[in-house]
């Protein structure tokens, strides 16, 4: 008989091994965040601060992080609402309800999943020019929600593809329309679909760059990925800088925390039905 207690021990410690070497620059930054400007460039440096200070966070309020920092949740809360309701409609259409050209339309959202997004930046920088909407919340809010939408389409048609289709039946008998079943019986039921297609729009919109970057150079509208790419050229502290690192980390931190139950259950579930 062979033990799994040794085949346990080594996956435990791969997995501590890794969590440190993934941990360390988050713990690092952190931690550089309390620090003096002195401490920070004294050799050899001490990894613990010998005073916790909070005037790095203090010096915050007199940068441009608030202005970039509030810009990135307004795009990324919108974007996110918009991908989920679009995504759920459009999942359960192509789940359930039958229409010319359906088979048309998912080859297509699969060969935009393909593409790079750097062949879509001209084509959305002209489009947003001509519309006006160039520099603005709007601007960034909508070429976020197409890039991430495909995919988002895809998981809730899987997910929605799941749901034993007696269930719509026993509601279509009780008088339920499309639309009312969709609310009030699919969407309850998908809702580990929901929380994966929330936390990846949540990542990918928070954490997006080369569309922020093209599509907003007026420094008011520039959300914080592209916002922090400025920080070098104020005079600030690395201790400051550390602690506009750390602020910037901490939402998608906290995302994942908060729905990190439903987001192993929907995926234990995906990999069960497939």
């Amino acid at each position: 008989m062979v033990t799994t207690a040794p085949i346990k021990l080594i996956n435990y410690l791969l997995l501590i091994v890794v969590s440190v070497f993934i941990a360390t620059p988050f713990v690092y930054t952190l931690l550089d965040s309390f620090k003096t400007q002195q401490e920070i460039f004294q050799v050899p440096q001490s990894f613990l601060p010998k005073n916790f200070v909070l005037d790095n966070y203090a010096n915050i309020l007199t940068g441009n992080f608030i202005d970039y920092f509030l810009n990135s949740v307004i795009i990324t809360i919108w974007g996110v609402v918009l991908v989920v309701i679009l995504s759920a409609l459009a999942g359960y259409a192509f789940a359930r309800l039958p229409f010319k050209g359906r088979e048309v339309l998912l080859v297509a959202l699969l060969l935009i999943i393909t593409m790079p997004l750097a062949i879509f930046l001209i084509p959305m920088y002209m489009m947003e020019n001509t519309f006006g909407i160039l520099n603005t919340k709007l601007g960034l809010i909508l070429p976020n929600v197409a890039v991430v939408l495909p995919f988002a389409i895809f998981i809730m048609r899987g997910t929605f593809v799941g749901i034993p289709k007696e269930i719509e039946e026993s509601a279509e008998m009780d008088g339920c329309g499309v639309v009312r079943t969709w609310w009030h019986i699919m969407m309850p039921i998908a809702k580990n679909g929901l929380v994966i297609i929330i936390i990846h729009a949540f990542y990918n919109i928070w954490g997006e760059y080369t569309l922020a970057k093209t599509l907003s150079t007026d420094q008011t509208s520039m959300p914080l990925t592209v916002g922090l790419t400025l920080f070098k050229g104020e005079v600030w502290a690395f201790g400051t800088l550390s602690s506009v690192i750390v602020l910037s980390m901490l939402p998608p931190i906290i995302i994942f925390i908060l729905f990190q139950r439903q987001m192993v259950e929907g995926i234990t579930q995906g990999s069960i039905k497939g």
